[in-house]
């Protein structure tokens, strides 16, 4: 039952990653109601990209995600960082939208919840092989 929640818990990791970095590709700053020069513009679909790779190896995780001790551990720990990161923002302008506040919450409590769990899920595979 555990290994079947981490992959429901996976599963929606993938989808907001892949969801935001889709959108944030085609459609730009325009995504976050904001302007900017087309340096600003490319550099968040660089960034955008990069979280469609990351909903990706999260993706691929599912059928056997108590094997990728290493692959979790790479991608909640980019995830954390970039969201004390996005908490730094929000220490110097404040918080701009309720988007922002589950932004935070994804990054600084469900990610690192997520890398528990497969850790858990991972050594329970480990002690007890099909």
């Amino acid at each position: 039952m555990e290994r079947f929640f981490l992959q429901i818990a996976t599963a929606l990791s993938a989808l907001a990653l892949l969801g935001l970095g889709i959108a944030g590709v085609m459609l730009g700053v325009q995504f976050m109601h904001g302007v900017g020069t087309i340096t600003v513009d490319n550099y968040f679909r660089l960034l955008s990209g990069i979280l469609v790779g990351m909903g990706l190896l999260f993706l691929v995780s599912i059928p056997h995600v108590e094997r990728y001790r290493e692959r979790f551990g790479i991608l909640t720990f980019m995830i954390v960082l970039g969201g004390l990161a996005h908490l730094y923002s929000v220490l110097l302008h404040g918080i701009p939208s309720i988007g922002t506040l589950f932004g935070l919450f994804m990054e600084l409590i469900y990610a690192p919840l997520l890398w528990l769990l497969q850790r858990h899920v991972a050594r329970r595979a480990a002690l007890h092989p099909h």
